[in-house]
């Protein structure tokens, strides 16, 4: 469920406009990317090479440097969230990581409850690693997990077996000094209902994960994963009428064993889970990126950040922030982003809620273009009206981005006078 951008002649006098503005946010966070793999994942899209020790060091280095190099006035605002994402930011070396979060504490105002979230590959999590990350701040570890099951990991070209992936959680875990979150998909190859419940089962009754995020398998036609299926060298995934009721049942197991439901997509397995960059994200509060290919928000605009290491590289030593690309949001954002936040965190619209933010002048038109649109959406089972507002159903929560996306669209036209 994105949003419109239009796109800017100048990226960099965009960033130095919206980084020098008073920051306006209730709340920020980091993005600080690590673009390499040890190995590639059949379905994964953030690839970007597994990168030698050298060339992994040498980035490194250049993510110190535009870390130290961060000037706005987003400086004296405190940081609500950071999160290390890839990429596999575990294959980080003990002393990379220490490095990194040393610069982060020193350059950022941290908040006093700041959730540091290190994403991590199973095979990549040594104990050294771990103590590392604890010892410097890491409070949250978000594990690519997708299945427990050897047979269907292998096939999706995941390393680990389930052993090592249990082990990996239990070594975590067992410290008792971060919340440990978990992906589970559902949507593989060949991937039954026994097969989705044994996942959950294995969730609940064999780790101590504190947080699980549940989603579906997107594939992608231009990967490996996309190329396999066609071959016929792996079974089929399950077909939409399939999906859906996959869906159903993981949500029918997580609310039957009395699991919190933190958002459309996680769940809190134990009161320390926050999930709070996704929370913000969904928010669309300020994100500054870092790294090569990251993204982020400032002010009235979105950012995109060189992929390409070589330009990335130039840009940085520099010292120039290193963006690719930016937009600028239209006016009608701020009602966007309530509308697209209702909907992640609490699988609702209120509108009541939404007046704010809409200019009187164009509020009856938006108003009365929303109320027709979640009508429609209601009558074809995406929502049910309550007293207050509009709950999406099991439906509506497995289309989520796509009656998400209907919503913004006529929310703008109607800003839009069209």
């Amino acid at each position: 469920m994105g949003y419109p951008a239009a796109p800017v002649d100048s990226p960099d006098a965009a960033w130095k406009e919206a980084a020098a503005a008073p920051f306006g946010g209730n709340a920020l966070i980091l993005y600080i990317h690590f673009p390499f793999c040890r190995s590639r994942c059949s379905f994964c899209p953030f690839y970007s090479g597994t990168g030698t020790a050298a060339e992994r060091h040498d980035y490194v280095e250049l993510l110190k440097q535009e870390l130290s190099d961060a000037e706005g006035s987003f400086l004296s605002f405190p940081v609500n969230s950071a999160y290390f994402g890839g990429g596999t930011p575990s294959d980080l070396t003990p002393d990379e990581l220490a490095g990194l979060l040393e610069i982060l504490h020193r350059k950022f105002k941290l908040a006093n409850d700041c959730e540091i979230t290190l994403e991590s590959r199973i095979d990549g999590v040594t104990d050294e690693l771990i103590d590392a990350a604890l010892s410097c701040g890491v409070n949250r570890f978000s594990l690519g997990v997708q299945t427990f099951d050897t047979d269907l990991r292998r096939k999706l070209g995941r390393v680990s077996d389930r052993e090592t992936v249990l082990d990996t959680i239990a070594r975590l875990t067992a410290r008792n000094h971060a919340s440990v979150a978990a992906d589970l998909l559902y949507g593989l190859p060949g991937q039954t209902p026994e097969m989705l419940l044994d996942d959950l089962r294995t969730v609940l009754n064999e780790t101590a994960l504190s947080g699980l995020s549940f989603y579906r398998l997107r594939v992608h036609g231009n990967l490996a994963l996309s190329q396999h299926l066609k071959e016929g060298r792996l079974p089929a995934v399950p077909d939409e009428t399939a999906c859906f009721k996959l869906h159903r049942l993981g949500e029918h197991f997580l609310e039957t064993a009395g699991v919190k439901r933190i958002s459309v997509k996680h769940y809190g397995l134990t009161p320390r889970e926050r999930n709070l960059h996704n929370e913000l994200s969904a928010y669309k509060g300020a994100c500054l990126p870092f790294g090569a290919g990251a993204g982020g928000r400032l002010g009235n605009f979105r950012f995109k950040q060189y992929s390409d290491l070589k330009a990335y590289a130039e840009k940085v030593r520099a010292g120039v922030k290193p963006m690719e690309n930016a937009g600028k949001f239209p006016a009608d954002y701020p009602l966007g982003a309530k509308i697209s936040f209702q909907l992640y965190r609490s699988m609702a619209v209120r509108t009541a809620e939404l007046e704010q933010v809409i200019p009187e002048k164009v509020r009856p038109a938006v108003l009365g273009k929303l109320a027709e649109t979640l009508e429609k959406q209601t009558a074809q089972g995406y929502f049910v009206r309550r007293e207050t507002d509009h709950q999406l159903t099991a439906k509506g929560r497995f289309y989520y981005a796509a009656v998400g996306s209907e919503l913004l669209e006529a929310a703008a036209s109607a800003w839009n006078g069209e």
